[in-house]
């Protein structure tokens, strides 16, 4: 683009609803929740019930790096960026990943019921999805503090992406054969936002006062807004404007179950399988955009007039800049219909009640994403105990492992007739900056619901 704040201004209106859509891990093997069944449709709640904007939400941030790799505390108890001299650059390089990569996501439920039809259970909703991911390269930081100490640095993979959808959603579940019951369901989506900008290639060579730069890049946005693209005259973007509100996406998804009660072979066993958001949005206005195979050289700076310093100065520092403008310019591509898929993610789960006490459980639940996009890529495994000692109380902890560390997870979840609330977290805070910023990693998680409950248990 013409100007890189054009980019900016895209993303910045797409992530505005930011937040990867989940629902809370820790609510699978619960049995009086009444979401679990987004993540196993084949999952039924004990009850009918009802709830309007406050059913479920769920906040979360994941990252693989947190406060810690990039604030160092110092002489008389103040801290001090990772580019500060007082910090080793080894020492700092030493502990970021290949890539760090940051997310951010929320689930809110609009509207939500379940009831018991046709000899299973039906559930239907409206809720909104969000998701956001960074992906940033190590030579950044690498560039950032060493400078001119090194020869060479990539900055390829840089990746900011974002996706948010609003879901129509009906399911139904129902025992096949005794012991076996499957679910699915099947949903509609209107695409509210997308964008995804892309650095596939962009490497610095520097030498004495000579600097070679490569670049190239793509990016891809769509709104819910009409959008004028405005073009220069060499054909670059450089601007546009919003419009009126005028919805062109949409797209379907389905979610898939299965759970298998192996009581009459191993009493208390039970296996559980799914696949949930098999699916796709296409956006009808993707507007496109990639930048051209730029390659710059910048020889250093011309004698300088000792008669005119300031102008023989700026004149070389005007030819630097305009040079680096180049990186920022993309070629528009114009619209075009484009598909994205959802964030698939599959759930293999076994719970075993002890026999000495039927009211408390252990299971352990395996979870893993396939993407078509890098940064949103994941898996967990998490071992869970769980107690329901009474009618209307149950509660979980769970401890999990997976693509951002380790965590332990929590949830509570009250019952009684007439009403249901759960609060809990895939995540527990251990260490938090004054500012309740996770100090290792960016690894957050808040969930919670208040809901009308229906009718009796069954």
């Amino acid at each position: 683009m013409k100007n890189i704040r054009y980019i900016i201004a895209v993303l910045f209106v797409a992530v505005s609803f930011n937040g990867m859509a989940q629902t809370a891990l820790s609510s699978y093997f619960l049995d009086g929740t009444l979401y679990n069944y987004r993540l196993n449709p084949a999952m039924k709640a004990e009850r009918g019930y009802f709830s309007l904007l406050l059913g479920n939400t769920s906040l979360r941030t994941r990252g693989n790096v947190g406060v810690s790799n990039f604030l160092y505390p110092t002489d008389g108890n103040k801290l001090a960026t990772f580019m500060s001299g007082s910090v080793d650059k080894n020492e700092f390089l030493g502990k970021l990943p290949e890539n760090s990569r940051l997310g951010f996501n929320l689930d809110e439920t609009i509207l939500s019921a379940g009831f018991r039809a046709f000899g299973g259970y039906a559930s239907l909703g409206v809720s909104l999805h969000s998701s956001m991911a960074v992906t940033l390269p190590k030579g950044l930081f690498e560039f950032a503090k060493k400078g001119f100490q090194e020869n060479s640095y990539s900055f390829s993979g840089l990746n900011v992406n974002t996706m948010n959808y609003v879901a129509a959603t009906l399911g139904y579940s129902y025992e096949v054969i005794k012991g076996l019951r499957i679910g699915a369901n099947i949903k509609y989506l209107a695409g509210l936002a997308h964008a995804d900008l892309y650095v596939d290639k962009l490497n610095v060579e520097l030498s004495g006062q000579r600097w070679m730069i490569e670049s190239h890049a793509r990016a891809q946005a769509a709104l819910f807004y009409e959008t004028d693209v405005k073009l220069d005259e060499n054909g670059f973007v450089d601007g546009f404007e919003l419009g009126a509100i005028s919805p062109k996406a949409s797209g379907f998804g389905i979610d898939l179950g299965a759970v298998y009660d192996m009581n009459s072979i191993v009493p208390g066993l039970k296996f559980s399988a799914s696949v949930v958001d098999l699916g796709f949005i296409n956006w009808k206005y993707m507007m496109k955009g990639q930048s051209s195979d730029t390659k710059i050289e910048f020889d250093g700076f011309d004698e300088v007039d000792y008669n005119d310093m300031e102008s023989s100065f700026n004149k070389d520092f005007e030819k630097l800049t305009d040079d680096a403008s180049k990186m920022l310019d993309f070629n528009y591509d114009g619209f075009a219909s484009a598909n994205t898929s959802l964030n698939t993610t599959m759930y293999l789960g076994a719970e075993y009640d002890m026999p000495f006490y039927k009211k408390l459980s252990v299971s352990l639940l395996y979870g893993q994403c396939f993407s078509s996009f890098d940064c949103y890529k994941w898996y967990d495994v998490r071992g869970f105990v769980n107690v329901a000692p009474l009618k209307w109380f149950e509660a979980t902890v769970n401890y999990g492992y997976g693509s951002y560390g380790s965590s332990l997870g929590w949830m509570l979840n009250f019952h009684p007739a007439g009403v249901n609330f759960f609060i809990g977290s895939d995540v527990m805070l251990t260490k938090v900056t004054p500012q309740f910023i996770p100090l290792n990693d960016l690894n957050s998680h808040i969930t919670f619901g208040l809901n009308i409950v229906l009718g009796s248990r069954k």
